[in-house]
């Protein structure tokens, strides 16, 4: 089993707006995407994660602990691009200078 970023970002902005549609609207994707996607994450983590109500969801004490989990996550992947990006442009790499003993001294 996978636990893919798109999922964990999903499931924040959810607990963050307290409803798939606004988390919907907030990612851009369907409602009902985003609804099929924490339904494969619950099944996938073999439990309940949101408590759905008619006024919007609530994190049970699974959702709370995968809220700061997946908020981990996601800001070291944010990291990896950061730090990626500076080689990328140069900013970090390896020089290597080789020269003769002569020249050396």
């Amino acid at each position: 089993m996978r636990v893919d970023p798109v999922s964990l970002k999903l499931f924040v902005s959810i607990v963050e707006t307290g409803t798939i549609a606004a988390a919907a609207d907030r990612e851009h994707v369907a409602a009902s995407a985003v609804s099929r996607r924490i339904s494969d994450l619950e099944a996938a983590l073999k439990t309940t994660l949101l408590r759905r109500t008619n006024k919007g969801v609530e994190p049970t004490d699974a959702g709370i602990a995968l809220l700061n989990l997946a908020r981990g996550v996601l800001h070291s992947l944010d990291e990896i691009a950061a730090q990626m990006a500076e080689y990328s442009t140069g900013v970090r790499g390896q020089v290597r200078v080789a020269a003769n003993l002569s020249a050396i001294t």
